[in-house]
């Protein structure tokens, strides 16, 4: 694991309402890079309201949260998010590119591969099942070798082997130095984690 002397995302007395219901309160964290934070939790607890906020796709009603460097990040979202009109190839793609980086592309062949996309290349996303797309979307962020992972639920719909590849893969990128905060609530991501901030009963 890579040794860190000072946090990579620093959360302050952080609040979230959507009108009179409180999310939670009073929130402080530190996450450091180079570690797997996992947000556990039941079902409508606010961990992907957290995720959000801590990866600055949203803003708290309260409290702050300094993250110097995010910018440089990259998302795996529960719908996957992935471009239609691009194949699974330029899609895995897609954040490094966006973000101006050279992409290595026997490195970014080898992820693919790894994650057990091979052969599926020049599939439009439609051609592919729920965990296929996954499994793209996992691959787009390692690709692009980005400090900052933010990842809802990557292995809510693939199976004990393609769950633990993955699991494996974000865990080597935090031994690389990254910043991996992960939605989970199976025992695969729970293990994975360094950390786990429990979300629920508004704190």
């Amino acid at each position: 694991m890579s040794a860190a002397s000072s946090p990579s995302i620093i959360a302050e007395n952080l609040g979230m309402r959507y009108g009179t219901t409180t999310v939670f309160e009073g929130l402080n964290l530190k996450v450091l890079p180079g570690r797997i934070l996992v947000l556990a939790g039941p079902s409508g607890a606010g961990k992907t309201t957290l995720l959000n906020l801590l990866s600055g796709l949203d803003s708290a009603t309260a409290g702050r949260v300094n993250a110097p460097g995010r910018t440089q990040r990259g998302f795996v979202f529960q719908d996957y998010n992935l471009l239609e009109s691009l194949s699974a190839w330029d899609n895995a793609l897609l954040s490094g590119r966006l973000l101006g980086k050279r992409v290595n592309k026997a490195a970014a062949r080898a992820t693919f591969a790894e994650l057990g996309l091979d052969g599926l290349e020049r599939r439009l996303p439609h051609e592919l099942s729920g965990g296929q797309q996954q499994r793209v979307a996992v691959a787009r962020v390692l690709i692009a070798r980005v400090p900052f992972i933010f990842a809802d639920e990557p292995t809510g719909a693939l199976d004990a082997r393609s769950a633990d590849i993955v699991l494996r893969n974000l865990r080597g990128a935090a031994d690389r130095g990254a910043t991996v905060v992960l939605v989970s609530h199976s025992p695969e991501g729970l293990s994975c984690a360094d950390d786990i901030v429990e979300i629920g009963g508004g704190r």
